[in-house]
């Protein structure tokens, strides 16, 4: 391991130590803000996994995070949490790998366009089901877990 890959290693645990004793330090809005970059933190590790090897550019990860985080919202009421999360991480990895499949030999801006109409596509299909169903104000979202515990969990997953 070369120096420069020791500071770079050293740094990352520095700033993910400092950022796991978030919950301790606050609780208010610094603890909400926190929830929200670790949300997109691990939303921008996700795209760059797959468009860092691929060099491909999808505009579709945003669609697939919403639809896990739909699939929690919708099904707090019916599994625990914990469950919620593996069913919408098995969820959205499933839609991808599908979509992927008949995606990936698109190239090019032909691949950013198709992306980006199923990115509308889904939003749209959401849309339309909650209209559909007589809720179209949106999906009210009660849970018991506390906001640490989002936290941590977001926090491990951009780890």
């Amino acid at each position: 391991m070369t120096r420069r890959e020791l500071y770079g290693l050293l740094i990352s645990i520095l700033v993910f130590t400092l950022a796991a004793m978030l919950p301790f330090v606050n609780t208010g809005y610094g603890l909400s803000l926190g929830v929200t970059i670790a949300m997109y933190t691990v939303l921008s590790t996700s795209w760059s996994l797959f468009s860092g090897p691929t060099h491909y550019i999808s505009l579709a990860t945003a669609a697939f995070f919403g639809l896990g985080m739909y699939v929690v919202g919708a099904g707090l009421s019916l599994f625990p949490f914990p469950v919620l999360v593996t069913i919408a991480a098995a969820v959205g990895a499933l839609l991808a790998g599908l979509i992927g499949l008949a995606t990936l030999r698109l190239s090019g801006v032909y691949f950013v366009i198709f992306t980006l109409g199923l990115s509308e596509f889904i939003r749209q299909l959401v849309t339309w089901f909650q209209t559909t169903m007589g809720t179209s104000s949106g999906l009210y979202v009660l849970t018991n877990v506390d906001e640490k515990t989002i936290y941590w969990q977001l926090i491990i997953m951009a780890t």
